[in-house]
This record gives C-alpha cells, structure tokens and sequence, in this order.
C-alpha cells in the first residue's frame, strides 16, 4: 500500500475527524445493538459485537484509505468538491481496496457472506451491476447489520426504512424471511 504525504495539520484534521466520526459512530450502533438485543433472546450477542463494531477500520489496510473516505463524507456534507480537499492519487483505488477488505471482514455486511461480491466503484453507496447474496446472514448479523443503518440513519438525517427500501432485493439479496425480520427490526429499534 502507497503511504501518501498530505501536509501535516491537513492529514492531523482529516486523522482527528476521522476518530471524531468513526467513534461516535460505533457508540450509536452500540446504542442500537443494545436495543436489539432486547428484542428477542438470539440477539443478546450483539452487546458483545458492538463493542467491536468497525475495529478493522482503524487497521491496515483499512485505516488510511478510511480516513480519507470519511473525509470525503465531510467535503460533500461541507459542499466541497472531495478534489477541492486535495485527495493524493490513486486515492480512490486504496478507498475501493479498504472497503472490499472491510466489507468482506465484517458479518454485518452482506457481503462478508457472499460467494461473489460486486461494488459499484463509481459510488459505493449505490446497487452494483449483480446483486450481492445476502441469504446466508444469520439473524445475529442482520441485528448488527439494522443496528448499522440505525446509526448511520441518524448520522446522516434519514430513516432506516428508507436506506432499506432502496438496498432491500435491489443491492442486498435476502429471503422474504430475512427481509421482513430486517423491517420488524428496523420498526423496532428506530425512533419513531
């Protein structure tokens, strides 16, 4: 893996944003992992899964090309144009790198249980070509995975329903069991 030079107090705030970001993010998905747990009995486990929701990203090969993935999120959310904020080059390969690596890694992405995985490399927040197999999660990795879109739905000022509506059979191929048990979830850990 390359390591990029960014100026020192550019690559300080983008690493201190990051952290910022990174673990508020892993509390609000260990707020929801706790709700869910609740639910039912199977998913008392996920208590102990929050506490390591996202560890990989602050690991090689995942955390560099994170930092600047978040601090891409944080350009277009200022309304900066991710090239404004001086991306070094081939940036954009090491960041489809670390999330084919994080994805794969983590059961709470589809992915992590598919066969073949496919990414769009234009926009990673949107459906690939094929659709990726979904159907060997186990309820346990859907909990986490709810308690994910929960976290980055209150992040990012929308629903969970609606990220599911648009991935649910579209981007994440799932069993209708596995896709009605990801809306009770939703239902039951979102605040109204």
């Amino acid at each position: 893996m390359k390591i990029y030079k960014v100026a020192k107090d550019v690559k300080q705030k983008m690493k201190e944003w990051y952290e910022k970001r990174t673990k508020a993010h892993i509390t609000l998905v260990q707020k929801y992992c706790k709700k869910i747990s609740t639910y039912d009995k199977k998913y008392e486990p996920l208590i102990e899964r929050g506490k390591i929701h996202d560890q990989s990203k602050f690991e090689d090969p995942e955390i560099d090309p994170y930092i600047y993935i978040t601090w891409k999120y944080k350009c277009e959310d200022d309304g900066l144009k991710f090239e404004d904020c001086k991306p070094p080059e081939d940036m954009d390969d090491q960041m489809h790198e670390a999330t084919f690596h994080h994805i794969k890694n983590n059961k709470h992405h589809p992915e992590c249980h598919a066969d073949e995985v496919h990414l769009n490399k234009e926009d990673r927040d949107k459906a690939p070509d094929k659709m990726v197999d979904g159907t060997k999660m186990k309820d346990v990795d859907i909990g986490e995975m709810v308690a994910d879109w929960c976290a980055m739905s209150k992040e990012k000022g929308g629903t969970p329903k609606s990220w599911a509506d648009k991935n649910v059979n579209i981007r994440w191929e799932f069993t209708d069991e596995q896709a009605d048990l990801i809306y009770e979830l939703i239902d039951f850990a979102w605040e109204k």
